[in-house]
């Protein structure tokens, strides 16, 4: 007998109307019991990254710390919404307060001021689809809760020292913001020292702060005709809340592949050795229920994944102009090439996790090569066609499906956008001795 053995399902667990099948793996003698029963669910994976998103008023959701997502609610009469709320129409202000100042010839329409516009608007669109997305976000982790619990335990438990789930997500979502929140100090620093290199050649404002808010928000300050520390601060406040989600929202779409990779362990664990037709029959319907569960979050995240692309790579070929820049100070050069190195960074990790699901979802494939001809039947060529034939990949609104040759095109791109840049791009002035605004 070998060191891990497949059974055939031995009870059946029903739950409302639908029902899921237990099957056993046995680890050893056959007297052992299996060391876990239940893997984490996503849903109870996610709740330490949503707390952190609710700090900076998005994902306005009440009880999802539980373990059944059917209890999580969207309330409107809540403090979470109400601070939701409120950062979105200051967001959708500084808006209107910009593009009003542009198109009014009172600031220039440069390219600093065409980024800061599409980085306002890409900010409003975050926050109200991720508005949306709390106030579905029952519906969502319900199915999804649904689809994934036969992963969630034997024969599909990964490898004992694997890393679980729990602990996986908020790795990587607190690792990616923890250099997030490195960028921004530095964004920070580099804003003060310009801003005192400023004062120290055009000495014609009344305070430091009073100087840095009219270099940094000159739109807010002509709108309300004057300034004061606490319009200063409460602007200064919602632009970091507007940066942590600028890179929340790749945070936020995470892997599925998951459940693929554990679904391509069990065939490996079979060896290419004969099976009941009852094995093959479950493996297909798990199969089917995988592709099911991406199609659906697709249908919710695919906007979203849109969004996120055509953000990073509007920023990215923006960063890459302001490349031939000369900088005033040591700070802001360190603070730009890190700021460019994370935002490539953080968008080709986003979408080597995200075009995971393409991968794991062909795997099944080179397993089911293994098996002989004898073992042919009908359940199993079945599984075939779904792994060779369904478009298992997440998407942008299905104008393209997020795989590794789409990395491949996209950093293309960028390499050829920079050496065109090479022979077109003219200096820009540095303007931290201009002393007429």
């Amino acid at each position: 007998m070998s060191a891990r053995t497949e059974v055939t399902p031995i009870k059946r667990l029903t739950t409302g109307s639908t029902a899921s099948t237990a099957v056993l793996v046995l680890d050893g003698p056959p007297n052992r019991a299996p060391s876990r029963v239940m893997e984490c669910s996503t849903h109870e994976a996610l709740w330490p990254v949503i707390c952190v998103g609710q700090v900076f008023s998005l994902m306005p959701i009440v009880q999802y710390t539980g373990p059944d997502p059917r209890n999580v609610t969207f309330r409107v009469r809540s403090v979470r919404f109400w601070y939701a709320l409120l950062t979105l129409l200051l967001m959708l202000t500084y808006l209107t307060m910009l593009t009003i100042y542009t198109a009014s010839g009172s600031g220039s329409f440069s390219m600093s001021a065409a980024t800061t516009i599409v980085y306002y608007a890409i900010i409003v669109f975050f926050m109200v689809e991720l508005m949306m997305l709390a106030r579905n976000w029952a519906t969502i982790m319900a199915r999804w809760y649904e689809d994934e619990r036969v992963f969630r335990s034997a024969p599909y438990l990964p490898p004992d020292g694997t890393l679980p789930l729990n602990r996986k997500i908020p790795l990587i979502a607190f690792g990616i913001m923890a250099l997030a929140f490195l960028e921004d100090t530095l964004n920070f620093v580099s804003v003060y020292q310009l801003n005192a290199l400023h004062i120290r050649y055009c000495d014609h404002r009344s305070g430091f702060w009073r100087n840095f808010f009219h270099r940094e928000h000159p739109y807010v300050l002509e709108a309300i005709h004057g300034y004061h520390p606490a319009i200063g601060w409460t602007i200064e406040l919602t632009m970091r809340v507007a940066k942590f989600t600028w890179h929340y929202v790749d945070v936020f779409i995470i892997c599925l592949a998951r459940r693929y990779v554990q679904y391509n362990e069990r065939l490996v664990r079979l060896g290419g050795q004969p099976q009941p037709a009852g094995v093959w029959r479950e493996l297909r319907l798990d199969f089917v229920r995988l592709v099911e569960l991406v199609r659906f979050l697709d249908g919710r995240f695919s906007r979203l994944i849109l969004a996120s692309c055509a953000n990073n790579m509007f920023f990215i070929t923006v960063q890459l102009f302001n490349s031939f820049d000369l900088k005033p100070t040591t700070v802001t050069t360190v603070y730009f090439w890190y700021s460019l190195a994370f935002l490539m960074g953080r968008c080709f990790l986003m979408l080597f996790i995200v075009s995971s699901v393409s991968v794991a979802a062909s795997a099944p494939l080179e397993s089911l090569r293994h098996f002989p001809s004898s073992n042919w039947n009908l359940d199993l060529k079945r599984l075939c066609d779904a792994a060779a034939c369904s478009d298992n990949a997440l998407s942008g609104q299905r104008f393209f499906f997020i795989r590794r040759p789409l990395i491949l095109a996209m950093a293309g791109t960028i390499i050829t956008y920079e050496l065109v840049l090479l022979d077109q791009v003219k200096k820009v002035p540095d303007n931290t001795r201009d002393c007429t605004f």
